[in-house]
């Protein structure tokens, strides 16, 4: 249940929302100064450090500052001192995420090892605390499952550290990547898309809730499938059956959207579609990798389509709903009735989204075509997109401020 009066203070959520683009900035400045050869190699230092750059920096920021909103609203939990704590978490997650790119550009391990106690003290601290406020609040709530998968992600990455570093523990460093990987990417990252999904899209897009059984079941079947694929790599066809249900289910909803116009509704669909096929060519990428002219860039063209194909119009759907309404909620409680701001969409115009759907589209697909004949347009235009999201969102909340004092 969708509970306003534990919203938490608006400047915490905003502040990682506000942080994510510069890092995406950061990523795409990075990436343009990688060689022709470089970036075929996915385990080189330079594109580790860049894919880091990306998945905590980037999307990590915007994961936490909605999952701490996320919890409140629907679950009543928040901190007793929110603004405190919210600097602590997010001075961790920033200070872990640069010591652990530097530390993997120079494969430093004291960089590593840093950045590790700094991920687990801030991401793997907030996850634990998460989880036990929701078993001792006795709700049966599916954001147990995102959480968890946060908890995990952050531990196999702390153990990938140690393996690398000092040898300890005597885990096999292929099996131990491979679960880092789909613990991150699906019980993480895609577990809380599905989560926030649930609330967001009947909510902003005025479509129907979505079916009982998708709500009380899929994320709990999402994580056995990532279970069975981490213990056993032949297994990873099993996460194509969670997600094309949630696929179905969200095309059903998004063609009953009364908004049909919003692009929105247009970004939440062609981000499914490409996280699916994602999901669907990930269990046979050792056989592409044989068969394809470039097929040393196989992997690096499949993260790079999952994360600007699938997950960058997904986040820039959510952001575009969730910061105005946050803004809007803080308006109306300094500003009771009247006042210049009739609706959140003077906070975030729909025309604004609209150019930033158009970049979004033309970055998803024109990837291939880029990747193999001119890849440094690829992260000029993300660099272009961080830009403008950039933009819309100081923009937003200039306006907000603007309309309290006059």
């Amino acid at each position: 249940m969708f509970q306003p009066e534990f919203s938490l203070p608006v400047a915490l959520p905003l502040r990682f929302f506000r942080t994510a683009p510069l890092w995406l900035a950061l990523a795409a400045l990075a990436a343009f100064g990688l060689e022709a050869g470089e970036w075929p190699q996915r385990y080189s230092p330079a594109l580790l450090a860049i894919t880091h750059l990306l998945m905590l920096g980037f999307i990590g920021n915007i994961m936490v500052g909605a999952l701490l909103q996320v919890c409140a609203v629907l679950t009543g939990i928040r901190a007793q001192h929110p603004e405190r704590w919210g600097w602590m978490l997010w001075l961790g997650l920033q200070t872990g995420t640069a010591l652990l790119a530097l530390g993997l550009w120079q494969m430093q391990t004291h960089y590593l090892q840093t950045a590790a106690v700094l991920l687990l003290l801030s991401l793997g601290a907030l996850a634990v605390w998460l989880l036990t406020m929701l078993w001792r609040s006795r709700q049966a709530s599916a954001l147990v499952y995102p959480i968890a998968g946060l908890a995990l992600t952050v531990l196999s990455g702390a153990l990938l550290v140690g393996v690398l570093s000092v040898a300890w523990p005597a885990l096999p460093l292929a099996d131990l990547l491979r679960a880092h990987i789909t613990l991150g990417s699906m019980a993480w990252i895609f577990a809380l898309i599905i989560v926030v999904g649930l609330t967001v899209i009947p909510m902003f897009l005025v479509a129907p809730s979505w079916p009982a059984r998708i709500s009380r079941y899929l994320p709990a079947g999402l994580a056995i499938a990532v279970l069975g694929a981490v213990i056993n790599a032949q297994l990873l066809v099993l996460l194509l059956m969670p997600a094309l249900i949630w696929l179905i289910a969200l095309y059903r909803l998004l063609h009953q959207s009364q908004r049909r116009a919003d692009p929105a509704r247009y970004l939440w669909a062609w981000g499914g579609f490409n996280l699916i096929v994602c999901t669907a060519l990930v269990p046979w990428l050792d056989g592409l990798s044989t068969s394809w002219p470039a097929q040393e860039g196989i992997p690096v063209l499949l993260a790079l389509h999952f994360i600007v194909a699938g997950l960058l119009p997904i986040f820039t759907a959510m952001q575009a709903k969730i910061i105005p309404f946050l803004l809007w909620m803080d308006y109306r409680l300094q500003v009771l009735s009247g006042g210049q701001l009739r609706h959140m969409g003077q906070l975030w115009p729909e025309k604004h989204l609209k150019r930033l759907s158009y970049l979004v589209y033309l970055l998803g697909i024109s990837l291939l075509p880029l990747y193999l004949f001119a890849f440094k347009a690829i992260p000029a235009l993300i660099m272009i997109f961080a830009a403008a999201l950039s933009y819309c969102l100081e923009r937003a909340i200039v306006h907000k401020k603007r309309a309290c004092v006059s």
